[in-house]
């Protein structure tokens, strides 16, 4: 008969403490096998700690393009520019359309994959020359930004690095930007 039988009325402590051990165990194996297999989600969210793909930035980097464009901006309405002035930025949101709705960076146009024929013209009527494009989703785990960009580059001929797909997405404004959004 084993000790933890349930014909015994009185469970020890011992047979308690066990069964409670065991499922820590097993919580604490599949935490583990999840953790390897999700490292993104567990990985810190500074720019630095992130290993970014060729093809994706983050918010600090954004933010950065978008002062030397602004820079760009003010200085050629002064005085003629040295080299090639730095690209606009064009934000996009690849999210469903009722959580753009709900709320978006402010200045982000919508373009998500199920209403791509209807998004597209306002986007291609805001792209110019010399415009980088972010797009975003909710957060680092999400796809579609990744659907979205690479779309972009295929059927409107954008150049690979003109295109990136922001790490981190709606959950990392969020974070970074304590101020309402759209």
């Amino acid at each position: 008969m084993h000790k933890c039988d349930k014909n015994i009325t009185v469970v020890s402590v011992a047979c308690v403490f066990r069964q409670a051990l065991v499922l820590v165990l097993v919580a604490g194996v599949a935490a583990l096998v999840s953790a390897f297999f999700h490292r993104a989600m567990f990985s810190s969210a500074g720019a630095g700690a992130q290993a970014l793909a060729s093809d994706e930035t983050t918010w600090t980097q954004v933010a950065e393009w978008q002062r030397a464009a602004e820079g760009t901006q003010a200085t050629q309405a002064t005085q003629a520019t040295r080299g090639a002035p730095a690209p606009r930025i064009l934000i996009l949101d690849a999210r469903p359309d009722d959580a753009y709705r709900a709320a978006h960076v402010p200045g982000a146009l919508p373009l998500n994959e199920p209403h791509w024929e209807r998004l597209l013209p306002a986007v291609i009527e805001a792209l110019g020359d010399n415009t980088r494009v972010v797009v975003y989703c909710d957060d680092r785990l999400c796809e579609a930004s990744r659907g979205v960009a690479t779309r972009l580059r295929r059927e409107l001929a954008l150049d690979a690095g003109d295109v990136f797909v922001l790490k981190g997405g709606w959950h990392e404004w969020q974070q970074t930007h304590p101020e309402p959004a759209q």
